[in-house]
């Protein structure tokens, strides 16, 4: 009796304590695909490029919380919205750059990711159109 009484106590433990633990989860997680995608969607920019040997740009509109990839010829190809808990500042690189035809950047630089769980670096190289998202 006292055993079936002592599972019951643990499993209401449990179930009251995750419901709690879930929203701080689905913020992390919210934000951990956000940068994946980030950073897979300036790696498909620079293949774009590459493939349709023309300069693609990425820009970043911190006032209305997208960014966007587009070219000169054909327009937007590319808008993703912004986690309303990301902010971005500009460091050295700005809130736009470009890719051209051998798929190498426009300015190399860094540029700072900020979010609730922690601060990101998104760093440009220059040459050979090198780039990676750093945890700070």
């Amino acid at each position: 009796m006292s055993e079936t009484l002592i599972v019951l106590v643990i499993f209401v433990l449990l179930l009251s304590v995750t419901p709690n633990l879930y929203p701080s989860f689905n913020k992390g997680m919210e934000e951990r695909m956000f940068l994946f995608q980030l950073h897979e969607d300036i790696f498909y920019a620079q293949q774009y490029a590459i493939s349709h040997e023309g300069l693609l740009y990425l820009h970043i509109d911190t006032r209305n919380k997208v960014y966007t990839v587009s070219s000169y010829n054909e327009g937007m190809i590319l808008e993703r919205k912004i986690p309303a808990d990301i902010q971005f500042s500009n460091a050295t690189l700005g809130y736009s750059f470009h890719f051209n035809q051998y798929g190498n950047i426009s300015k190399a630089g860094t540029m700072m990711i900020e979010t609730s769980k922690g601060k990101y670096k998104l760093v440009l190289n220059i040459g050979k159109g090198r780039f990676r998202i750093e945890e700070l």
